[in-house]
């Protein structure tokens, strides 16, 4: 059981904390608070139990409402009702990771990363980027316009993440739209911020590029592995 509003975030974190294990995990939890009148907290544990024991393969689900989702390609998208929760029509590609770093198995020790997301908006420029580079941060989720687009036409802005990128900052490109993806190599746009560095996201959710980035850059591999691995699927964020 998970408090709704950040369910997702933690349901697709714990997709890569617990990579190699070999038993399912369920998340569930409520919009009414289990002591309420017509709460749906226990019809929704009874949901998981039931899938649990149905014999699902290993791997995180998020149960909610009849529906059993993959956390690394669904969101909270409603504050309100009995489904809060629905699958992104994300887009799919990329390739497999051959095989896992064994820092990445669920049994080693992660630390703690530092990562933060800036969602881009008409007038943003380096100063918020700065901001956050400068803040000692590890990784960056760059949520861009429509396929991978942002002020590539600022220079002050490409030369932030040119010193994003030299500092070690790990900077991947997810889109805001509810559908669809990344492609930085569309658009001069999006090539301009892959050339300052910038990461393809493919069709990964915020909750998904967020979580991927705390286990990567907390399992202690170098900046370049790290990088490497961000473009390649690992348990079906980008698949």
């Amino acid at each position: 059981m998970h408090g709704t509003d950040t369910l997702a975030y933690s349901a697709a974190a714990m997709c890569f904390q617990l990579l190699g294990f070999s038993a399912p995990v369920v998340f569930t939890g409520s919009m009414l608070p289990a002591g309420v009148q017509d709460s749906d907290a226990w019809e929704n544990v009874n949901g998981a139990l039931l899938a649990l024991g149905s014999g699902l393969v290993s791997g995180v689900q998020l149960y909610f409402h009849g529906q059993l989702m993959t956390p690394v390609r669904c969101a909270k998208i409603r504050s309100f009702g009995r489904q809060p929760f629905a699958p992104l029509q994300r887009s799919r590609g990329g390739h497999a990771v051959v095989s896992l770093p064994d820092a990445l198995d669920y049994r080693r020790t992660k630390a703690q990363a530092r990562v933060a997301v800036l969602p881009l908006f008409p007038g943003v420029g380096a100063a918020q980027l700065d901001g956050l580079v400068n803040s000692g941060i590890q990784g960056l989720v760059l949520e861009c316009f429509g396929s991978g687009t942002g002020p590539s036409d600022d220079p002050q802005f490409l030369a932030s993440l040119e010193n994003a990128r030299a500092l070690g900052v790990c900077v991947v490109a997810i889109t805001q739209c509810h559908e669809g993806g990344v492609e930085l190599d569309v658009y001069e746009a999006g090539s301009r911020l892959r050339g300052a560095g910038v990461l393809s996201g493919g069709g990964m959710t915020r909750e998904a590029a967020l979580g991927k980035l705390h286990a990567l850059l907390g399992a202690g591999l170098t900046t370049e592995e790290v990088r490497r691995l961000v473009e390649l699927d690992l348990c079906g964020e980008l698949r």
